[in-house]
């Protein structure tokens, strides 16, 4: 089982970071603002990450895989919480 290191965690902030700041223009009404954004983009890119980590779907501790994760789950968990905001 692959085990979360401190790279893992900058890779998370760091993905998490740029992408939410990247999303918010993107959104109606400019999401959340850009401390929101930050925030949802961070939150999201750990969520993406530590699903794949100890869901198994990585075996090892490959910055890629880990990058990658963090991309994925920044930009739904972002979208999935910006379109609950417009209803």
């Amino acid at each position: 089982m692959a085990t979360v290191t401190l790279l893992t965690l900058l890779i998370y902030i760091a993905i998490g970071a740029v992408l939410g700041l990247l999303l918010g223009p993107l959104l109606k009404r400019g999401g959340f603002g850009w401390f929101g954004n930050l925030c949802l983009g961070i939150l999201g890119a750990f969520i993406g990450g530590l699903i794949v980590t100890y869901g198994n779907f990585v075996t090892d501790n490959n910055p890629m895989m880990n990058a990658m994760a963090a991309a994925a789950g920044s930009v739904l968990f972002t979208l999935v919480v910006a379109l609950f905001k417009r209803r």
